[in-house]
């Protein structure tokens, strides 16, 4: 469950071909808050169908841009065994983690979507389309590092708190790494 009707996406279905996994991404123009009601919404649905597959995990996929309801998600999510995945400003600052580290000083989104843009990570209308070429293993090791190097433990503490109108306490920083490593889990699993 995300917000993002593009990038998110197209992301998510590279993600699909590189660990040979399915991913059912599904996006609503929603609140963190109501993407996690949703999200719990659906797990629900899942389990009460017998006749498929149960998802394994479910992820809520947020950016921090408009919202301030991330502590009110997190607490959902937490409650129903969901994960909460937030990039704050947004997920671009993922994105830019594949060929650099996104500098501490990118607490806003359209800093973070320029040089995005700028390292050519993204393009097209409105810069929401991947270089999907970028998007590999070797890069996702960059990636990895490159997150761990703004993903602070003073940023982790404004994180854990999600305090209302405290989003830029904890910008940049993306949860991203903790899906790659569940990932890479299940594919290694599946070995």
């Amino acid at each position: 469950m995300a917000g993002g009707a593009v990038t998110e996406k197209q992301y998510f279905k590279q993600l699909e071909s590189l660990y040979d996994v399915v991913i059912d991404y599904q996006q609503k123009n929603n609140s963190p808050k109501q993407l996690a009601e949703l999200a719990v919404k659906l797990k629900r649905e899942d389990k009460r169908d017998t006749s498929t597959d149960c998802y394994e995990r479910i992820w809520v996929v947020v950016d921090v841009d408009d919202f301030h309801d991330h502590g009110e998600a997190a607490r959902i999510c937490n409650d129903n065994g969901i994960e909460l995945v937030i990039s704050n400003p947004c997920f671009e600052v993922w994105l830019l983690d594949y060929v650099k580290a996104c500098p501490s000083s990118y607490t806003l989104t359209p800093d973070v979507e320029s040089a995005a843009a700028e390292a050519k990570v993204v393009g097209g209308t409105r810069n929401k389309y991947i270089n999907t070429e970028l998007i590999d293993k070797e890069h996702l090791e960059a990636a990895m590092h490159n997150a761990a190097r703004h993903n602070t433990t003073e940023n982790r503490q404004g994180r854990n708190r999600l305090a209302p109108n405290h989003e830029q306490e904890y910008a940049p920083w993306t949860d991203m790494p903790k899906v790659i490593e569940a990932l890479q889990q299940a594919s290694d699993n599946s070995k």
